[in-house]
């Protein structure tokens, strides 16, 4: 089994991209902090329950949608830590996220106790609007 930080320690993105190992482009935190936060989150989260067709993956960070999710998660709940509001946090970002997370359409739903490769992915085509297309 991989281990989830060694992507962290060696200053690799989970998603493959080789950042500088310092703070990611754009965010205020760095992904060795997103990695000990949703560490963090998975070990404190009792509403996650395989019996109500909940899913987790420990391998979370082989999912690029629900990296981006954690991320946008994560600074929300800085902004929060940092202004107050952690019940708007949990009510207007968490609950909302999860809903698309832990879900069997979600991005672990082919995952149980171990990280499932999805057997069909499906990316979505887009076709560019007809030349003169406004809104």
């Amino acid at each position: 089994m991989t281990d989830p930080l060694e992507h962290a320690r060696n200053g690799v993105e989970p998603n493959g991209y080789q950042g500088s190992g310092d703070e990611d482009e754009g965010f205020a935190f760095t992904s060795h902090e997103l990695v000990d936060w949703v560490e963090s989150l998975a070990a404190m989260l009792e509403s996650v329950d395989r019996s109500q067709n909940q899913y987790w993956c420990s391998q979370w960070w082989k999912h690029p949608e629900a990296v981006d999710r954690f991320r946008g998660l994560y600074e929300q709940w800085l902004e929060a830590q940092a202004n107050g509001g952690m019940s708007s946090w949990w009510i207007d970002h968490y609950d909302r996220h999860a809903t698309t997370l832990f879900t069997k359409r979600g991005p672990f739903g082919e995952c149980g106790t171990t990280h499932t490769e999805k057997t069909a992915r499906r990316i979505l085509a887009t076709e560019q609007p007809p030349q003169g297309w406004h809104w």
